[in-house]
């Protein structure tokens, strides 16, 4: 309970300001925390601005201070950059987060605080969702879940803990439908056979990669493909069809010998946006969180807050156009990784793409190539690139698998510590974390994560 009233009692402080600049970071689970936050204090008749960037920084902090709002308030980032907030200047500032929190601060909610885990129980959208609702606006529930859905919250085939009671909420609404079913991306606005073909989490051999033979597979299986402008997506499948395909899918994967773990994350929890319009990219709350992260780290996080506040005209074509650019550069990124490699130390595998990845996406290239199994599971990866605003740093995308978290790897504690030490910053979650660090530290520094990795698993 003393979550929930801490809560409230923070959103009564928050609803008697005015003059707001919501600040957000640029991922799908930041743009939707803004979008929920701006909704709220528009809502409350509030004067309201806002600012979707990269990260919170020694470097961004001045941009932020320069806006001169009367009350910030930080939304999926800030508890781990207190001490940047305390000396920035910025008089009054609230903190809306669910990252591992710096240290305490009056005006943060943060679930860290009462035993939640932030990386599992509750997105940073959540976080600002449950402001919203001590309010009385529950409105935004659906998008919370697309943020969280975007945050990996969940992998592990459903989403749980306050991450429910946020969902819930959303299907008492008529926002939003629940149902277990196959969890392959695409199955709204791709035709079936693309969907198998595209598909990299499981990668299922001979299909994956190969549309030709994804429709011979589902021709097989007596699955009516369509023709010409009409091909059939997944969805309008018929529920018998639907079985007969997750069962010849998931025999195939187990005929190769795939794990069992990664062939059930196969089937799971899908979530239907309602009021969206069927096959299209925000009629599923997985694809939805795909089109805001193409926004986000193409630099037009902006887009993606517009779309999820409700723009279905000019902000949602901008965003499909983004999304087809995004697409192309993971693509790139998958083949460029393929050819290149990964290096290996005893704890951990990492590549350098310099230039050729940009930033923004080669910790989404990393995980992607985990799911692809371009990287074994049985060790973190590091991926670097080339930092677009200082070419004498460097960005570093940590990604580990909830194999790694059970036996002690935690990412953000590494990327966060390591960093320090050669006057960079970073943080993160257990599972996904980053950081920024001069480019001529990049080998001590793999040398002491690779080290502090070998301690976090008891060696």
């Amino acid at each position: 309970m003393d979550f929930f009233q801490d809560v409230k009692s923070f959103s009564e402080k928050l609803a008697a300001e005015d003059n707001f600049l919501v600040v957000s970071h640029h991922d799908a689970d930041g743009v939707t925390a803004c979008a929920v936050m701006v909704n709220l204090l528009r809502s409350l008749g509030k004067n309201v601005s806002y600012k979707v960037i990269k990260q919170f920084d020694s470097v961004t902090v001045g941009q932020i201070v320069d806006e001169k709002a009367e009350t910030y308030v930080f939304t999926d980032m800030g508890s781990g950059q207190l001490s940047l907030l305390g000396q920035s200047g910025i008089e009054k500032y609230y903190v809306i987060d669910h990252h591992q929190p710096e240290g305490e601060y009056e005006l943060q909610v943060n679930p860290h605080f009462y035993g939640y885990d932030g990386g599992l129980d509750v997105s940073g959208s959540g976080m600002a969702y449950f402001v919203a609702k001590a309010l009385g606006f529950q409105d935004m529930a659906h998008i919370a879940v697309v943020g969280a859905v975007g945050d990996m919250q969940d992998n592990g085939g459903r989403l749980h803990s306050l991450n429910r009671i946020v969902l819930d909420d959303a299907v008492v609404n008529k926002t939003l439908k629940v149902k277990n079913d196959l969890r392959l991306f695409g199955r709204q606005s791709r035709p079936l056979a693309q969907m198998i073909a595209y598909s990299s989490d499981p990668v299922i051999p001979s299909l994956t990669g190969n549309p030709e033979a994804c429709a011979a597979f589902l021709m097989g299986l007596g699955i009516d493909l369509g023709s010409g402008g009409d091909l059939k997506h997944y969805v309008d499948l018929t529920w018998e069809e639907r079985k007969r395909l997750t069962s010849a899918l998931y025999m195939k994967l187990l005929d190769l010998n795939t794990p069992e773990f990664i062939i059930q994350r196969m089937v799971g929890e899908v979530y239907t946006l309602l009021n969206e319009e069927k096959r299209t990219e925000l009629r599923d709350a997985k694809e939805f969180a795909t089109m805001l992260n193409a926004c986000g780290r193409q630099n037009k996080p902006e887009i993606g807050v517009e779309v999820c506040i409700g723009d279905r005209g000019s902000s949602l074509h901008k965003a499909r156009s983004l999304l087809e650019v995004y697409r192309k550069m993971l693509r790139e990124g998958i083949e460029y990784l393929s050819n290149k490699g990964v290096e290996s130390m005893e704890n951990l595998y990492f590549f350098d793409a310099g230039d050729r990845i940009q930033e923004s996406i080669v910790g989404v290239i990393a995980g992607m190539a985990y799911g692809a199994r371009i990287i074994p599971p049985d060790k973190p990866v590091l991926a670097f690139a080339l930092d677009s605003d200082d070419n004498s740093m460097l960005k570093v995308s940590a990604r580990a698998n909830w194999g790694l978290i059970r036996k002690g790897i935690h990412l953000g504690e590494a990327m966060k510590n390591e960093s320090k030490k050669f006057g960079g910053e970073g943080g993160g979650h257990d599972i996904a974390a980053g950081a920024r660090i001069p480019m001529d530290a990049r080998d001590l520094f793999l040398k002491n994560v690779d080290g502090l990795f070998k301690k976090q698993l008891g060696g």
